[in-house]
Parts: C-alpha cells; structure tokens; sequence
C-alpha cells in the first residue's frame, strides 16, 4: 500500500511538471506583437511596399525610438543596463511589413506595425507596439487623440491620402 502511494505521488508530480514545462515552454516561443494599418483594398503591392518602407525608415530614429522607450518603461520592462540598450534592443525588434488586415468588410492590405519578442514579454510587446502606432499616425499626418488630419488632406509618405 505504500508503494502504490508513493507511485501516485510520483506520478502526480511528473503530470505537474510536464504541464507546467509546456507551459513555460509555449511562453517561450516567438510571439510578435503588431498592429495593423488598414490601407484600400485596391492598393497595389508595391505601394504597400513602398509605404512600409517609408514609415521603417521615419520611425527608426533615434528620437522616436528613444521617447518610446521612455515611454513604455523599456529599460526595466526589458531589463537593459540603461537606456542606451533599451533603444538598441527595440530598434533591433521593430519591425513594419505588408500584410493583411480583417476588418468588417472583409481582408484588406495593410502595414503590419510591431516588435519581435516572445511570449514572456506580451504584456510590454502590447504597449510598445500600441505607443508606436500614435507615432506612425504622426508621422502620416494624424492625431493620434482625435484621428483627424493634423495639417489640411493632402499626402503622407508621397501616397495619396485615399490610400490609407
């Protein structure tokens, strides 16, 4: 009788510790985090392109992604040495690439705004890549609190406003 308990004791630990190893091991694989920028469902490929890489290159200044940083808590959500790092290590995260969008009326194409991390940091992952996006609508001409154009319609990027 002994035995028997102590093998269901054994057995319950080894389930618990395999449950709890998947666990941690699903937390550890990759989980980017973005946010999608819809753009018109008629919007060509290359324009697509050309638009996510013009928002690559505004939004991986040192300005921006220093305030982001400060903003989100970077160096200690991330744990980096200082803030220097913390900036290095976002700009090495960030990314902005076509892709789709499902909206209410249907998949569109959009621009894929976010950061690379894993599943441990989607907490910080969510609102870095939520404090981005108030700088890309910036960066195309809207306020971010209101949605309205900042200055009067006219172009971001070099594309026509109707595109976004």
């Amino acid at each position: 009788m002994l035995f028997a308990g102590l093998g269901i004791m054994v057995l319950a630990l080894l389930v618990g510790g395999g449950l709890y190893g998947y666990r941690d091991f699903l937390r550890s694989k990759p989980a980017p985090i973005w946010v999608p920028l819809p753009l018109r469902a008629d919007i060509s490929m290359a324009e697509q392109e050309k638009m996510a890489k013009e928002i690559d290159t505004r939004l991986r200044t040192d300005e921006i992604l220093r305030q982001i940083a400060i903003d989100v808590d970077l160096q200690k959500k991330l744990k980096q040495p200082s803030l220097n790092a913390a900036v290095k290590e976002l700009d090495r995260r960030l990314f902005v690439k076509p892709g789709s969008a499902d909206t209410p009326s249907g998949t569109v194409p959009s621009i894929n705004i976010g950061v690379n991390g894993n599943g441990h940091e989607k907490e910080v992952l969510g609102e870095t890549a939520t404090r981005i996006i108030k700088d890309v609508w910036k960066i195309l001409g809207i306020d971010p609190v209101t949605g309205q154009p900042i200055n009067q319609p006219g172009t971001a990027l070099g594309v026509p406003a109707e595109n976004y």
